[in-house]
């Protein structure tokens, strides 16, 4: 492996079977199996950041065919270059940032910090993507119990992919482990309303279906 070979995401995302913008959600029939989630687990806890996030990430997907091009948000155009380059986690190496970055600078576009942001954005997009599929699609949730509340938890208070990490808390509401960690969100100061808004309505739920 040459340095321009070197990849930019942890191990464990570097064999991520889909791309990292893949509409949200792993394939609605990937087995439930015991290596599936073993992996799961793994890409969320490659994913979590070590420490809150000193800016906000991007919001949900936009219905951009509802807006001219030219008021598209900036990380739509900053996705969009990504992908061309490097197209699924494997591809994510110096060589290919690299030229990412100075196509970035041919449109004019500021270049701080251009790699860890774009990582950053990849990894965000590849754990909201892993979080969807533990909450709505896995069964199973004992065997999510309790790894998948504890992650989702912190996902939630180091604001990465912290709207998914409320959806996966609410459709487990049935577990002791998702209210718990619901009840300990509720009393966090600043929490973005929409996930605010997620976390009150499965204490809600919860309280109302499990009386």
């Amino acid at each position: 492996m040459t340095a321009d070979d070197t990849p930019l995401l942890p191990e464990a995302l570097r064999a991520y079977p889909y791309a990292w913008w893949d509409g949200r959600a792993w394939p609605v029939e990937t087995e439930e199996s015991e290596e599936n989630l073993a992996y799961a687990r793994a890409v969320l806890e490659a994913c979590l950041p070590p420490e809150p996030l000193a800016e906000p990430l991007p919001p949900e997907e936009i219905r951009l065919k509802d807006l001219p091009e030219a008021d598209w948000p900036e990380w739509v155009v900053r996705r969009d270059v990504l992908l061309e380059r490097m197209p699924s986690a494997r591809d994510v190496t110096v060589e290919r940032m690299a030229e990412a970055e100075a196509e970035w600078a041919r449109q004019g576009r500021d270049t701080t910090d251009f790699a860890a942001r774009s990582v950053r954005l990849m990894t965000s997009w590849i754990a909201e993507a892993t979080l969807h599929w533990c909450g709505l699609y896995v069964d199973d949730e004992a065997a999510m119990t309790p790894w998948l509340m504890d992650l989702a938890e912190q996902f939630v208070l180091r604001g990465m992919a912290a709207e998914q990490a409320a959806w996966a808390l609410k459709t487990t509401w049935r577990v002791p482990a998702s209210v718990a960690a619901l009840g300990r969100l509720a009393t966090v100061d600043g929490l973005p309303d929409e996930v605010r808004s997620l976390v009150e309505g499965a204490l809600e739920q919860a309280a109302r279906e499990g009386s």
